[in-house]
């Protein structure tokens, strides 16, 4: 059966999927690191601007451009990298300028849109313009042809499904249909006020003009009459996004969750979301299983704790709280393991079997490094075996 890893040698883009907080960063990381090592020219890159990804690679930040991952530190991890190496943190204002840019029908009309004030908010403001922006930056690096396997951390959203339903989203904004109703009627009014205007239309400026003021009604209508010409070029680049996104030819979406059991609900309803968007689910990461303390009879550690009670009496009953503290304490993290087994045994059973299902342990230490990601790499090829959190080197 196959395992997370062989993502990488089959695939050219691998997005990570999941809720805020499940370890996506980490993760893609660790993914690029395979592919890096099995000789792909690899890029992973984010929008989340914490620095996670930048320092566990090594790096004091990332930019809006690739930066290559110096070989020696993977040398000095001990890691033999036959690849190479990339991290990019997009700057979503400033790659939405670019896509103005090569979308725009001329210099006078970039100029214009990109001194808009309202664009200027809007580029950086705009609900789903992270979700946006990271698709398209994506299908602009594939389409480029730079590297061999594109992974990306997908920005942190309250909601995972704003990711694949940004593109439409934000060009059904842009489309501006519903906007421009009220604006051409301004439009229309010009100096001589609202006396041709749609009168509903007229009441509602005249109230946002009493708050907003006039600029920025003007700064909105300008916006939108520069941009009515450059809209079919978003649309167009939407599809082109949606249809790389949905080529299993291409593109694997890997879904990452915590093994409790509403992360695990929440990541089934995700599944089925993916499923129905028409995406290629790739697999499974379960990340931060707690590994069990005491992987044999149950009734075997009760009847050991039963046994504290029978403390010989020169101990002080200081000393036999202590023990009965730490004894109780064994056994809590025993419930919640074995809690954490079941709820990913139902998870499992209704996931498609074929689909590898990668577990990862709850770690000591934080992953925050080179040397820890091919650790936890080493999961993603071992399709879960090693699951007592011992942190086996992988090389």
């Amino acid at each position: 059966m196959k395992t997370l890893a062989d993502i990488a040698s089959e695939k050219k883009v691998i997005v990570f999927v999941g809720a805020g907080g499940v370890g996506k960063t980490t993760c893609a990381a660790a993914m690029a690191i395979i592919g890096a090592m099995i000789g792909k020219k690899t890029l992973v890159f984010t929008i989340d601007p914490a620095r996670r990804l930048a320092n566990s690679l090594g790096l004091p930040y990332l930019g809006n451009e690739p930066v290559r991952i110096d070989p020696e530190l993977f040398e000095n991890a001990g890691i033999k990298c036959k690849g190479e190496l990339y991290g990019m943190m997009v700057d979503t204002k400033r790659s939405f300028d670019e896509l103005i840019e090569r979308i725009a029908p001329s210099k006078e009309t970039l100029d214009q849109i990109l001194q808009n004030r309202y664009y200027q908010n809007l580029s950086s403001a705009l609900a789903g313009s992270q979700e946006y922006i990271a698709t398209e930056k994506m299908y602009e690096i594939h389409s480029s042809g730079r590297f061999d396997l594109i992974v990306l951390d997908t920005p942190p959203t309250r909601h995972a499904l704003d990711f694949l339903d940004a593109p439409r989203r934000v060009t059904e904004f842009l489309d501006g249909r519903v906007v421009q109703w009220f604006v051409k009627p301004y439009l229309f009014a010009g100096k001589l006020g609202f006396k041709f205007a749609i009168p509903s239309a007229t009441i509602i400026f005249r109230i946002l003009e009493k708050f907003t003021g006039y600029e920025v009604l003007a700064d909105l209508t300008e916006f939108f009459l520069h941009f009515e010409n450059m809209y079919d070029g978003f649309k167009i680049r939407a599809q082109f996004v949606k249809e790389m996104l949905g080529n299993r030819n291409i593109t694997s979406f890997v879904l990452v969750t915590t093994p409790s059991q509403s992360a695990l609900e929440e990541a089934s309803f995700f599944r089925d979301r993916l499923i129905s968007f028409g995406m290629p689910l790739g697999g499974f990461c379960i990340n931060r299983i707690m590994p069990n303390p005491w992987p044999v009879d149950r009734n075997e550690l009760s009847k050991r704790i039963h046994e504290v009670a029978r403390m010989p009496r020169h101990l002080s009953s200081k000393r036999i709280k202590e023990i009965e503290n730490i004894s109780q304490n064994l056994l809590d993290l025993v419930s919640l393991a074995e809690a954490e087994e079941s709820a990913i045994r139902e998870f499992a059973a209704v996931a498609d079997q074929n689909m590898p299902l990668a577990k990862i342990p709850l770690f000591t230490n934080d992953v925050h490094d080179l040397s820890g990601l091919a650790q936890l790499a080493g999961y993603f090829r071992e399709e879960g075996k090693n699951n007592h959190g011992d942190r086996k080197s992988f090389s």
